[in-house]
């Protein structure tokens, strides 16, 4: 753990040592991890909403500049669906965001709770993305007879996507969420030593 702003001190009085922590530096800590999984979030957000926006823009032209069958528009519409989504989850997560209070605690656990939302999208995104727009790519290049183009892309993304997904989770989110419970918990000890 990186936290370090704990200060062993002696109790003359008791006769016992005491801990001290630096509550500025603990609030800044705390800021400053917080900012760091928010910024994560922002950007995850602006690259789907982004994302989907461009292909699906970008797909809806060029099957109608080389008038595409009725089936190549779905794909389009997959991605622009996920686009209205993808905007959709921004505004709902700033909301709850928004809810927090703002003392250390407060920060504390918006911190927390953005790491568990970033956590919880990378791991679910593979289902409630990838599949669907995996499928909906799959029907439309066999129906246009690239069946093995879309064996090959199914058997090379899938697995990828997956286990991917798996890593970045545990490499990098998890670590920063344990983190900011273990603040959360010599934070809560503090307080449970200062009411007794």
């Amino acid at each position: 753990m990186e936290f370090d702003e704990m200060k062993l001190i002696w109790d003359s009085q008791n006769n016992e040592p005491l801990f001290a922590i630096d509550q500025e530096a603990l609030h800044r800590r705390i800021r400053d991890k917080e900012k760091s999984v928010a910024k994560t979030l922002d950007f995850v957000d602006v690259v789907m909403i982004v994302l989907n926006l461009v292909v699906g823009i970008l797909l809806i032209t060029d099957t109608w500049l080389e008038s595409g069958e009725p089936y190549e528009y779905v794909l389009p519409a997959v991605y622009l669906v996920f686009f209205g989504y993808a905007i959709y989850r921004r505004l709902t997560r700033r909301q709850t965001v928004a809810a927090f209070e703002e003392t250390i605690l407060g920060r504390l656990e918006k911190g927390i709770w953005q790491a568990d939302y970033l956590i919880h999208q990378t791991s679910s995104m593979f289902f409630w993305y990838l599949l669907p727009t995996m499928v909906v790519v799959n029907v439309v290049l066999f129906l246009n007879g690239a069946f093995w183009m879309a064996l090959g892309l199914t058997a090379v993304t899938l697995p990828l996507a997956y286990f991917g997904g798996r890593w970045e989770v545990r490499k990098f989110y998890l670590p920063k969420k344990r983190e900011l419970e273990s603040i959360r918990e010599i934070l809560i000890q503090t307080e449970d030593v200062l009411e007794a």
